[in-house]
């Protein structure tokens, strides 16, 4: 597959150069817009986006929060990226909390992290109102919630700090720490990751370099994670694309349509979703072998370069994807086939990779360069290289360290080299493969090991089935004695009527089938069926410390 130089793109050293480059006398784009629950569409302006954050961060110095650690504690909105841009402007350091968390786990975060104010939203107002600490300035993000002020009340009174001359200025520099944010916690607890400006500003930029985005872009990806911060909303306002944001996904397909969007970035499952509902429609319609048939032509036509599918081919894909052409996917492992299918319709999907302790993106696919079945090519300022079969990073990206924990921090790096703990390997092109997580290897007696990964996406083709993880279960004395198991959870739309010794025994003939491919140590030779979904983080990827 042919190579071709990185875009060319601005890179910045901390926020405060960003957001004061962000115009560039463009102050009237638009920079960031969203849709009210009743659809009507509100933003503001690169030059407003300016001004709102230059406003907050007097606010912020004013109040001594400068240098200090704030929580912002909300689901995604225009607040929330204020409070985030003005803390890393003025210096403060900005933690990133899932909400969607239990009390307990929100309020251990929020005391490991030291914080010395908290931004909330409503879905969290009795928890913030009731923390029992005097020492923690407490602010809402959107409205006033009890005594609290709010991020408006504080623009406002920045603004006229501002127009009286008061020294609000704060030295920033690319070393200082810009956040704090959790790891995602799919085999362990959550660890707090410290990223400075230089890294984050480096990683966004650095995605632009790969990747050309459009004009259009539209988020739904959320920003207390480093994918949805760094890649979904830096890198969008760093290319100068303008920016549509939800923070609800009861409106997420409709804010799409709404937006117009050429570019989108998400997960797979969201990816999945319209692609089983591309299937179930045609199922539907009894049009199963004619779409099939389509994509075998269109898979002939690809081979020779030809893109034109006529006007069946452009109604499939304004049903499905609207204006959409390029999606980037990220956070967990994507199919290739449904990939290669939207790639038939004429919508390009980037798979990247990406872990929160490198800001978080090392590789993606490109443009003109896209390899399906890999995560793509590293990042320019990002060094990979695969060591005993496992992925070890270096570069401007890499975090500081795990807040407060030392020894956590010296266990995660070999010589320099930041341990993913992923395993992985490059092919002949420079494209690098994820083969699965080292923490999930199941490890037979006879010193063989397997990655449950890839049991599990052959699984997931069956349309039976909805999740599925793959495990090492004991079957003798010792702890390497183990076979193959697969706990699945049905798809009940598949199932109809079906009682659960119907699911069960359909779904040991569909993994018998795939035993058959299988060597003798790799065959699955437990199957159980879950009444409920695998608990999930908020990218979609199993908890399996919880299995």
């Amino acid at each position: 597959m042919k190579k071709y130089p990185f875009n060319p793109v601005e890179y910045y050293s901390c926020f405060k150069d960003m957001i004061e480059a962000l115009p560039n006398n463009r102050e009237d784009d638009p920079a960031i817009s969203w849709f009210t629950r009743k659809g009507e569409e509100k933003g503001v302006t690169l030059g407003k986006l300016r001004e709102d954050v230059r406003n907050l961060q007097a606010a912020l110095v004013h109040l001594g929060l400068a240098g200090k650690r704030i929580a912002i504690l909300g689901e995604n909105s225009y607040e929330w990226l204020l409070v985030y841009f003005a803390t890393t402007y003025c210096g403060a350091t900005a933690v990133c909390v899932d909400i969607e968390q239990s009390d307990d786990t929100i309020l251990q975060m929020l005391d490991m992290s030291d914080v010395g104010a908290i931004f909330f939203a409503s879905a969290v107002e009795e928890l913030c109102l009731n923390l029992g600490n005097p020492s923690v300035k407490l602010f809402s993000l959107i409205g006033n919630i009890g005594d609290s002020r709010s991020v408006l009340d504080l623009i406002e009174q920045g603004e006229k700090l501002r127009e009286n001359g008061e020294d609000v200025s704060v030295e920033v520099g690319a070393d200082h720490t810009a956040a704090i944010v959790f790891t995602s916690g799919t085999t362990s607890y959550s660890k707090p990751v410290m990223l400075s400006h230089g890294a984050i500003l480096t990683n966004a930029s650095d995605a632009l370099a790969n990747v050309a985005i459009g004009k259009v872009a539209f988020t739904s990806l959320p920003f207390y994670h480093t994918y949805g911060l760094t890649c979904s909303v830096l890198s969008m306002l760093i290319g100068k694309a303008h920016l549509y944001i939800n923070g609800n996904l009861k409106t997420v397909m409709r804010d799409i349509q709404l937006a117009n969007p050429h570019t989108m970035l998400t997960v797979p499952l969201l990816l999945e979703t319209i692609h089983n509902k591309l299937w179930a429609n045609a199922e539907e319609k009894g049009k199963t072998q004619s779409l099939k048939s389509l994509f075998k032509l269109l898979e002939f036509q690809n081979k020779f370069g030809i893109r034109s599918g006529g006007k069946k081919v452009a109604a499939i894909r304004e049903q499905c994807f609207g204006t959409i052409e390029l999606i980037i996917c990220g956070g967990a492992h994507m199919n290739a086939d449904i990939m290669r299918e939207f790639g038939y319709l004429g919508v390009t999907v980037l798979q990247g990779y990406g872990i929160t302790e490198c800001a978080p993106l090392v590789s993606v696919n490109r443009n003109n360069a896209n390899n399906y079945d890999s995560v793509g090519l590293v990042t320019p300022n990002c060094e990979v290289k695969i060591e005993d079969g496992e992925i070890l990073v270096r570069g401007k990206n890499i975090m500081q360290g795990y807040y407060k924990f030392p020894d956590l921090t010296k266990e995660a790096f070999r010589d320099g080299w930041f341990v993913t703990g992923d395993m992985g390997y490059f092919d002949k092109d420079g494209f690098l493969h994820i083969s699965g997580r080292k923490k999930n290897l199941i490890v037979f007696k006879n010193g063989k090991k397997l990655s449950p990964e890839k049991l599990e996406e052959k699984i997931r083709q069956l349309p039976l089935v909805k999740e599925v993880v793959v495990y090492g279960a004991a079957s003798g004395i010792s702890t390497d004695d183990v076979q193959v198991a697969a706990s699945v959870y049905p798809n009940k739309d598949e199932c109809g009527d079906m009682s659960s010794y119907e699911i069960l025994e359909a779904l040991q003939n569909g993994i018998n089938t795939i035993n058959k491919e299988l060597p003798m140590y790799q065959q699955i030779q437990m199957v159980n069926i879950r009444e409920q979904e695998f608990s999930k983080t908020a990218l979609q990827k199993v908890k399996r410390h919880l299995i």
